[in-house]
């Protein structure tokens, strides 16, 4: 991991501008573990100023997602207008859509914006184990979502269920070939004392980032990881380093994780602020 891959200078702005801004279309999540909630932390903690806009309000604790009410898309799409029009929005990040209807007006939507990169944690289940996805979804993301994003960042089991690979090397090739330009499928849902993390780039495997694996389940790691690395893009960041530094903050977040409620873990995205450091 190294010598303190945390660096100061990443979790400010530049000196004398102001912080640069990302949008995360999400859903909400009322215990700030995953979701929207989790992307603004992540961004906060890195300097980074989050926008949101809402797909779905979630009924969901540390244990599972009990309930979720979709968004209009046209509401959601009428939200992220509001920001777009606004400000000068560096990176889109997208977490859960919920269904192939939402899927089709965040393409559109993202059609009106191309030169802005786009994040995308295709999020089909909750952490608990939940079904986020409506019906058709896979197959939206794959057809309409995949060729407008620039870094996708699946886990194992989402990266074979979107591809319908039979291994991770084919899934992360295939996504490649559907349009998403890198694809980073993280390993925190493999087995062994080892994390493989597989950065995939032209339908080959450009990189493996190794970490130990960490003891307990966590609510809002792949949120996490996917807005950590959306901060770095948005500070200017070279897509492996960006890709290095995300794995690296999300790590340290993980390690010095809490019990907060009666499930999983919640990632401390502002470790910093309480003079942790990575061990």
């Amino acid at each position: 991991m190294g010598d303190d891959p945390f660096r100061m200078e990443f979790r400010y702005p530049e000196a004398g501008g102001p912080p640069p801004v990302v949008l995360s279309i999400a859903g909400s999540d009322p215990s700030a573990g995953a979701g929207a909630q989790a992307d603004l932390l992540t961004l906060a903690s890195l300097g980074v100023h989050g926008c949101t806009a809402v797909t779905a309000l979630t009924v969901q604790d540390s244990v599972d997602v009990r309930a979720y009410t979709p968004v209009s898309p046209e509401n959601t799409v009428a939200q992220a207008r509001a920001v777009l029009d606004d400000m000068s929005v560096r990176v889109i990040k997208i977490g859960m859509l919920g269904s192939a209807a939402m899927v089709a007006a965040v393409s559109a939507l993202l059609a009106d914006y191309p030169r802005i990169p786009v994040v995308l944690d295709p999020v089909l289940a909750a952490g608990g184990g939940a079904a986020l996805a409506g019906a058709g979804l896979r197959e939206a993301l794959a057809a309409q979502l995949l060729p407008q994003v620039t870094v996708m960042t699946p886990n194992g089991p989402e990266a074979l269920a979107l591809s319908g690979a039979s291994d991770l090397p084919t899934a992360g090739a295939w996504l490649n070939r559907q349009g998403a330009e890198w694809v980073l499928i993280s390993g925190g849902h493999g087995e062994g004392p080892e994390l493989e993390n597989m950065l995939f780039h032209g339908e080959v495997s450009q990189r493996t980032f190794r970490q130990p694996r960490l003891p307990h389940h966590y609510h809002g790691s792949g949120c996490t990881l996917a807005a950590a690395l959306a901060a770095g893009l948005a500070r200017g960041l070279a897509m492996e380093e960006a890709v290095s530094r995300a794995l690296d903050f999300t790590h340290t977040c993980l390690l010095h994780a809490h019990p907060l409620g009666k499930g999983q873990y919640f990632p401390d995205r502002f470790f910093w602020a309480r003079g942790y450091r990575e061990e």
